[in-house]
């Protein structure tokens, strides 16, 4: 039996492995594809609240340490969002491959609306004119996390 601690870790490594490949082949990519926030609402929605905030804060300090923007603010935008998918996964009926897109779509949206308010604030300029592939960032991580999870829950029936 594999332990969720291994599981968490690996997935980190492997966010960042891909986010910097991203990056690499092509940097409008990493706009487009958060890997850090897909693994942040996998891991909210397959293990609960505590372990997605958990994940949202070492997420988002490995994006803020990959990145030039400032240091704690993706992991605040996604300590939110983490926990509130893993709090709302319980409370709603999240099984179903549509449902859980739709889920994760609404709180992706939700993720990126506070990630560019603080940024606004602290910057006084919004990205979300001079950068239109974060407009397609909610719906990429839906769809890759929806298809993760259906993936993860066929490996482990048990979640």
């Amino acid at each position: 039996m594999v332990r969720k601690g291994f599981v968490l870790v690996l997935g980190l490594i492997l966010a960042v492995a891909l986010y910097a490949l991203l990056g690499w082949l092509e940097p409008s990519l990493v706009l487009l594809f958060n890997t850090f926030s897909i693994l942040v609402m996998v891991t909210a929605i397959v293990y609960g609240e505590l372990d997605g905030a958990i994940m949202g804060t070492c997420a988002g300090l490995a994006q803020d340490a990959l990145s030039y923007a400032v240091f704690g603010l993706a992991g605040l935008s996604l300590t939110i969002s983490g926990f509130l998918a893993g709090w709302l996964s319980r409370k709603l009926d999240v099984h179903t491959f549509y449902k859980r897109t739709v889920f994760i779509f609404i709180l992706s949206l939700g993720q990126l609306i506070i990630w560019a308010f603080f940024y606004f604030l602290i910057f006084r300029k919004s990205l979300l004119y001079s950068q239109p592939l974060l407009y397609l960032q909610p719906l990429a991580t839906a769809l890759l996390a929806s298809v993760l999870i259906k993936l993860f829950r066929k490996v482990n029936p048990i979640f």
